[in-house]
């Protein structure tokens, strides 16, 4: 009974998805991928915006570090506040010290340096660390296993509501603890979207579009990262009803009911494997043809021939494997993942996702350290918007167009390619005085960020696809521990060498270590990987 209930649907979601006469049938897939990047969006906003808002966040809550700060009343900013490390220094220089005092419009006189909570120390290490990214990856791995054998579109929207609840309900926080709980309700929530919605999106796409809409897919990092520094720096200095930082929280999550709703009313869970059974009908018509063509034993031999190797160039997830009740077991996700071009593919994905994290911890800082009078603006979220756009697509797009010729290596071609091309440009960034070094970091994030979309389209297109959202959740596991938290290095390389060459080191050199991986993972694929 199973079996002929998974085989109509496949058939009903055929009829709508591939009718040539239907519009909404053609339309669907790309406006469940809006969606779906959407929903993405929304998570990274959130997870970003304590970047951005720690500082008043935690002056109004009362956690992590207290220092001698710039007073934002203060007409002007001195650096000179940050070379006092005591309260009774700091407070020393309010009684009108020499140059470190300021007029206020009114003639009284205000203090430019302040002793008040800074926004950094072990408590906000653990609301941007362990209690979101440890959250996040396990409960990645437990979600995903569920929507192996369950509705994924269910699964989905209600890990969208679940952010969403904990996004709104951060804007109403009164104590860190409270901080602490919600911190790991956004992980939570938004741990299912990369593997869950990649697999969707492996059903609803042909291999030729695949990795074109996993680009366009994770559009959600860049355009969420982009906007969290838009939404937390004028958002809270608006101080609408004097809720400040609080606003940008709610506003989130406002746009977090809006996709859940989205996700509840569009979304459908294609039959898993469809894509597969569908280039494998092709595959057998185009079979039959060239036997009718050639006629006689020897066409038949021929047409077999092309029908077999097609069917060995496909990945382990073919439609009959797709197709069954059989629930796979954990043994078979590791199976999986243990063949070496994963493992490979798992250690360049590390390199590469430290070089990415080792820059968007650093970024502020370093520019606050090198340039402190220069204002990032908008500067951030312009390069990382566009930059990230423009790399997910073209990445998407090369591959998918050089996977006819050369097959399944060639993404792994684009991996390299892109890495190596982007090493340069984000040196450039660590050299360049602004405005120039936002112009490399443009062209870092073109090339670097063409990654994403194809190592996940490689990734699915070697492991099972009964497998696949389980397989994608592991794989980011390690990949989001390793390259989350090796970024913490950049501190003792700092005192043995300097910021500038520890950065560097972690930054463009991974960049260029990842390449050189990716490259060399290409060598351990098969001969009959896919050459369409």
């Amino acid at each position: 009974m199973g079996g002929r209930s998974i085989a109509a649907s496949y058939s009903a979601m055929k009829m709508i998805t591939s009718s040539p006469s239907s519009t909404m049938g053609r339309l669907l897939p790309w406006v469940t991928l809006g969606v779906m990047s959407y929903m993405y969006l929304v998570g990274e906003l959130s997870h970003f915006l304590l970047g951005i808002v720690s500082r008043p966040m935690s002056q109004e809550l009362h956690y992590g570090d207290i220092a001698c700060l710039p007073n934002p009343e203060a007409a002007t900013q001195s650096d000179e506040c940050k070379e006092f490390d005591n309260k009774t220094e700091c407070l020393s220089l309010l009684e009108g010290d020499g140059d470190l005092t300021t007029t206020s419009p009114n003639n009284t006189v205000l203090t430019t340096c302040v002793w008040d909570y800074s926004g950094l120390g072990l408590a906000y290490q653990v609301l941007a660390g362990p209690a979101f990214v440890a959250v996040f990856t396990t409960a990645g791995v437990i979600i995903s296993a569920i929507a192996d054998r369950f509705n994924r579109k269910v699964v989905v929207t209600v890990c969208c509501g679940v952010l969403t609840f904990a996004t709104g309900m951060t804007g109403a926080a009164m104590t860190y603890w409270q901080l602490v709980i919600l911190r790991m309700l956004m992980g939570a929530g938004e741990s299912s979207f990369t593997p869950v919605c990649s697999s969707m999106i492996s059903d609803l796409f042909p291999e030729n579009l695949r990795a074109l809409a996993l680009g366009i897919f994770n559009w959600g990092i860049y355009l969420g990262y982009g906007l969290s520094y838009a939404v937390g720096n004028f958002v809270t200095e608006a101080d609408i009803g004097g809720l400040g930082w609080r606003w940008s929280y709610i506003i989130t999550g406002i746009m977090g009911v809006v996709a859940t709703l989205l996700a509840l009313i569009i979304i459908r869970d294609p039959p898993r494997g469809m894509q597969a059974k569908k280039e494998e009908e092709e595959e057998e018509k185009a079979g039959k043809k060239d036997e009718v063509i050639g006629g006689g034993e020897e066409g038949s031999v021929e047409g077999d021939v092309k029908t077999s190797s097609s069917s060995a160039s496909f990945p382990p997830a073919s439609s009959s494997e797709a197709l069954t009740d059989r629930k796979p077991g954990f043994k078979e996700v590791l199976r999986s993942l243990l063949k070496p071009p994963v493992v490979c593919l798992a250690f360049a994905a590390c390199l590469r996702h430290t070089a990415g994290f080792s820059w968007a911890y650093n970024t502020q800082l370093y520019f606050l350290t090198y340039y402190p009078d220069f204002n990032l603006g908008l500067w951030v979220t312009a390069c990382s918007i566009i930059g990230g756009s423009l790399g997910v697509a073209v990445g998407g797009f090369v591959s998918d167009r050089l996977v006819k010729r050369l097959g399944l290596r060639a993404r792994l071609y684009v991996l390299a390619g892109s890495q190596l091309i982007a090493t340069p440009f984000a040196a450039g960034v660590l050299y360049f005085p602004p405005p120039g070094a936002f112009f490399s970091l443009l062209g870092a994030y073109i090339f670097a960020e063409m990654w994403l979309g194809v190592l996940f389209a490689v990734l699915l297109e070697l492991v099972p696809g009964k497998v696949q959202s389980t397989a994608l959740a592991v794989f980011l596991f390690v990949m989001n521990n390793v390259g989350g938290n090796l970024p913490v290095v950049v501190d003792p390389l700092t005192n043995l060498l300097s910021y500038r060459t520890a950065l560097l080191i972690m930054y463009p050199g991974c960049y260029l270590a990842s390449s050189v991986v990716f490259f060399l993972t290409s060598f351990l694929l098969r001969e009959d990987t896919p050459k369409k």
